[in-house]
């Protein structure tokens, strides 16, 4: 067994405060989306959606009014209402 530093105050990882979307893709043919947001720390978290959802959202998004709601508000409200991640989404486009 090779040596150790034991450390008198442990280090604690940084808190993640927010997420960010850093890419959508939208696979039309293949009915996939991939989503991928990276938290204030530099963290990629990844989700995605497939077959008969994903096209549904790809439909939905195709014919969006984004000028009240932005993509990236949508992203984040779809993950928040299907549990996959909890908060508020704040910020401006």
């Amino acid at each position: 067994m090779s040596e150790q530093l034991d450390l008198a105050v442990p280090v604690v990882p940084a808190s993640t405060l927010n997420y960010r979307v850093t890419v959508l893709h939208l696979d039309w043919p293949n009915g996939v989306i991939q989503i991928t947001l990276v938290d204030n720390n530099g963290v990629a978290m990844n989700f995605s959606y497939s077959n008969a959802e994903a096209t549904t959202l790809m439909t939905f998004l195709n014919t969006a009014n984004l000028s009240v709601n932005s993509l990236h508000k949508r992203i984040l409200g779809k993950l928040v209402a299907d549990g996959k991640l909890t908060g508020t989404i704040s910020g401006t486009p």
